[in-house]
């Protein structure tokens, strides 16, 4: 084993396009580059065109990033931002930040963050997509599952949902998750941990498929995570009232995500909580702790746009 250096001191102050950063080299790639930028307090990359595709993976800290439009999006450790050749790009931070940069030739298989998102009136075709899927997925994990379950707004006839298909293959034990992880990655599902929902196990789907748009997930029969989706599903599909309030709830909080899908989740994670607690009461179910966000934890835009605005 080999260990290299590559922070702050083992790298090259950078002025160029007025920006105020370091820039150590870490690694030449077929087809790209690593680097790693250090950006100090009130550090910036001063805004240029991107002669390659550029992706910039915050390791350190939080800051600001902007594309081709100038605005500004707030950045943290765990997120990154891509730009396309040609684009107008800068980067910035008020209290520092650590970035790793690849430019060149690459594929990203980071889950992405921004998108467009739309939320349409209920389709009656969502119950035959999900049986498209499913007759998919059951001859890899018949050995293994219990059952494979619609669960998501998609489910609930008359509700308002974004057409991507919430779909859970279901276990007895957690000894069989890895069973079925491996049964659906000869599939071509990549497993991506359970994205902080304990108990719930993510899989992304093949970049090329013929299915409709869903998302996968493992989970142990009635575990908490299960629980919580069927049991969502049938208060709303009970509830008309729920139904309503739900429904215009997504429709708003896609027009104020601004494609920001991670804003999006925590915007409706509130009354999504409500409804399962108060579900859980009237079952008999046991309590269970549920999140709610601080949401100017989630806005987009850097706090100095925020304040001004």
């Amino acid at each position: 084993m080999e260990i290299y250096r590559f922070d702050a001191e083992a790298s090259r102050p950078v002025d160029a396009f007025g920006s105020v950063c370091r820039v150590g080299h870490l690694a030449e790639i077929t087809g790209a580059s690593v680097s790693v930028m250090h950006l100090g307090p009130a550090g910036s990359v001063g805004s240029h065109r991107a002669v390659v595709s550029q992706l910039f993976a915050v390791c350190e800290g939080s800051g600001w990033v902007s594309g081709e439009s100038g605005e500004r999006r707030s950045v943290r450790a765990g997120q990154a931002a891509l730009w396309a050749p040609g684009e107008e790009h800068a980067a910035g931070s008020d209290g520092g930040m650590t970035a790793l940069c690849i430019e060149g030739e690459f594929a990203v298989r980071a889950l992405s963050v921004t998108r467009d998102i739309e939320v349409l009136d209920y389709d009656p075709e969502w119950p035959a997509w999900f049986e498209r899927i499913r007759g998919h997925l059951w001859p890899a994990v018949a050995g293994v599952a219990l059952g494979i379950d619609h669960v998501g707004s998609t489910s609930v006839p008359g509700l308002a949902a974004k057409p991507v298909i919430d779909t859970d293959v279901v276990v007895a034990s957690e000894a069989d998750v890895p069973r079925a992880l491996e049964a659906l990655a000869t599939l071509g599902y990549g497993w991506r941990g359970d994205l902080g929902v304990a108990g719930r196990e993510y899989l992304q789907t093949p970049a090329i498929s013929s299915l409709p748009r869903h998302h996968l997930y493992v989970v142990v029969e009635d575990n908490k995570a299960h629980v919580d989706h069927w049991l969502l599903r049938d208060v709303l599909r009970s509830d008309a009232s729920a139904r309503q309030r739900y429904g215009a709830l997504k429709r708003k909080n896609a027009q104020d995500a601004g494609r920001d899908i991670d804003y999006y989740v925590a915007a409706k994670a509130a009354f999504v909580a409500e409804l399962l607690r108060e579900a859980r009461a009237e079952r008999g179910l046991p309590e269970a702790e549920y999140w709610v966000p601080d949401m100017t934890a989630f806005d987009p835009r850097p706090k100095t746009d925020v304040a001004r605005s």
